[in-house]
């Protein structure tokens, strides 16, 4: 996984960020052990929670994150960085971990 950052301009000439994961959504069986592997391209930092869990961390520009995942319940987890939590924050920056 990595943090991606994408410019573009609108229509009234205003430019325009926003920060993502990518891939935006990863896939895990239930008890799977993972080592989640994020590399920080854009953006100095981004520190983050996993929604529903104690897992947090920061993902700094240049360096990569190991993050070990293991969940015991099915279900969809949010990554979110909590730089960019939202369109006003140029997020949302959000990933899905899909538990199967």
């Amino acid at each position: 996984m990595v943090t991606g950052e994408f410019k573009s301009t609108t229509d009234d000439g205003k430019e325009i960020e926003a920060y993502r994961w990518d891939p935006g959504t990863i896939f895990l069986e239930k008890g799977e052990k993972v080592r989640l592997k994020i590399l920080g391209i854009n953006g100095k930092e981004h520190p983050f929670i996993i929604e529903g869990t104690d897992i947090k961390g920061v993902v700094k520009k240049g360096e990569e994150t190991v993050v070990p995942l293991q969940f015991d319940m099915e279900g969809t987890y949010r990554l979110i960085c909590l730089t960019h939590p939202d369109k006003e924050n140029n997020g949302p920056m959000i990933a899905y971990i899909v538990v199967d």
